[in-house]
């Protein structure tokens, strides 16, 4: 009962990340340049998404190393295949890990613009933001179904 309930947490919050990412793609590309309504976004709503998507992947990974350490239990050794899945799910983790800290720090930045009132560089932040975000959706839904795979072993 505990290792299902562990699993679909798991499950849920990687769901959870990658849904924040797309909203955050589908609104950056919506937005047009230049606008203010491009600046309330950054203002208002970035910090949001990825706040999100950051408790996601801090629940994805302790829940990671919980279904690893229940599974370690249920079985005298893991698979080659088992092994393998796993370790391309963890690099997979680290790349939209590292992606996520990426768009942190340059939501911070944009922010930053605005208190300067340079509103100028703000579509090529979001741009490179929207880029990460999409990575971020790409990777996690290889995981998710790597993840599917796991689930059945």
């Amino acid at each position: 009962m505990v290792r299902n309930s562990i699993l679909w947490i798991h499950a849920g919050a990687g769901a959870i990340w990658i849904a924040a990412c797309a909203c955050f793609v589908i609104a950056g590309l919506a937005i047009e340049d230049g606008t203010s309504e491009q600046s309330d976004f950054v203002r208002r709503t970035i910090g949001s998404i990825n706040r999100l998507a950051s408790v996601a992947a801090a629940i994805v990974i302790v829940t990671g190393a919980a279904n690893i350490v229940f599974y370690s239990m249920m079985h005298d050794h893991m698979r080659a295949a088992f092994v393998f899945v796993l370790t391309a799910k963890l690099a997979i983790f680290g790349v939209m890990a590292a992606a996520l800290a990426i768009t942190v720090r340059a939501a911070t930045r944009a922010r930053g613009m605005l208190v300067v009132g340079n509103r100028g560089a703000l579509p090529g932040a979001i741009r490179r933001m929207v880029r990460a975000h999409f990575a971020m959706v790409a990777l996690g839904s290889v995981a998710l179904v790597l993840g599917l795979w796991l689930s059945g072993t």
